[in-house]
């Protein structure tokens, strides 16, 4: 569990790390620190880094669909959770129905 540091999700909840979020853009000007803590908070993208044993432990999930595992991008719910920082990175822990998609890697497309 090194990922998540010294958090254990418990009952329905999920962890998630956030992507860096940027604090100089591309032209080289320094965003000031309050716009890239609204940036943070407003984020509804990041890597699933560890989920409690109930996490997605529903009744009634479809038979044959995939439910989200660790290390999947996924999109969630924007405001949702808790956010945190461990080890220099940034967290959310979430409710898992904050959780409303898993992003799927592109197809590569072949050259003709």
């Amino acid at each position: 569990m090194s990922k998540s540091g010294n958090l254990v999700p418990v009952e329905f909840n999920v962890l998630v790390e956030l992507d860096a979020t940027r604090k100089v853009t591309p032209g080289g000007i320094h965003i000031p620190e309050q716009r890239v803590e609204r940036d943070r908070l407003e984020e509804t993208e990041g890597t699933l880094v560890a989920l409690s044993p109930l996490a997605f432990s529903y009744d009634e999930w479809p038979e044959g669909a995939r439910k989200p595992e660790e290390g999947d991008r996924v999109l969630f719910a924007r405001y949702a959770g808790v956010l945190t920082e461990r080890d220099g990175k940034w967290l959310r822990v979430l409710k898992d129905k904050d959780i409303v998609a898993v992003v799927e890697q592109p197809v590569a497309l072949k050259e003709v």
